[in-house]
C-alpha cells in the first residue's frame, strides 16, 4: 500500500537534483524519457516516484539527462515475463520451480526490479534454448507503456 505522505521523498528528490546540478528543464528531459511526461507533478504512482529517486541517487553529478540511464519499470518487466512464460508454454508450477531454482524465491513479487530483469533474461535464455527463432525482449529496460497499450498480465503467474 502506498504511503499518503510523500514529502520526505519529494525533499530527497530536490536534494538529488541539486546534487546533480540539474535545472527544471533538465529534470523534464529525464522525466520525459523515463516516464513519458516532463513534469514531476505527473508522477502519481508511488512506485514511479521511488524509481525516479533511486535512479537519481545512482547518477554522478553533471550527468546528462538526455543519456542518463532510466529506471526500470516494474510493470514492463512483469509484462515481458508474462510473454516469455506464455511463449515457453509453462504452467505456474513449472515457472515457480524455475524461479526457486534460479533465484531462491517462490514468487516474482519477492524480486527487486533488477532481479526481475535477471529472471526475464533467464527465461529468454530458456526460450532460445527450446528452439525459438528470435529474442522477444531486450536486456535493458523498456520505455514506460501507457495504460491503454500495456499488455494485461495473468494473475496466476508466480
Amino acid at each position: 500500500m502506498d504511503p499518503e505522505d510523500w514529502s520526505q521523498e519529494l525533499l530527497q528528490l530536490d536534494r538529488q537534483l541539486q546534487r546533480l546540478g540539474w535545472a527544471r528543464d533538465q529534470e523534464g528531459t529525464y522525466l520525459q524519457r523515463a516516464f513519458g511526461h516532463p513534469s514531476r507533478s505527473r508522477l502519481t504512482r508511488w512506485a514511479d516516484l521511488t524509481a525516479f529517486l533511486r535512479a537519481l541517487e545512482e547518477l554522478e553529478p553533471g550527468a546528462d539527462p538526455a543519456s542518463a540511464p532510466i529506471p526500470l519499470q516494474r510493470g514492463d518487466l512483469l509484462s515481458q515475463c508474462d510473454t516469455l512464460l506464455e511463449r515457453l508454454g509453462w504452467d505456474t508450477l513449472t515457472a515457480r520451480r524455475f524461479l526457486e531454482r534460479n533465484l531462491a524465491v517462490s514468487s516474482r513479487q519477492q524480486l527487486s526490479d533488477a532481479q526481475l530483469l535477471q529472471f526475464n533474461m533467464l527465461l529468454e535464455e530458456a526460450w532460445l534454448e527450446a528452439g525459438a527463432a528470435a529474442p522477444i525482449c531486450e536486456p535493458g529496460p523498456a520505455p514506460a507503456a501507457s495504460a491503454a497499450t500495456a499488455p494485461q498480465r495473468s494473475p496466476r503467474r508466480p
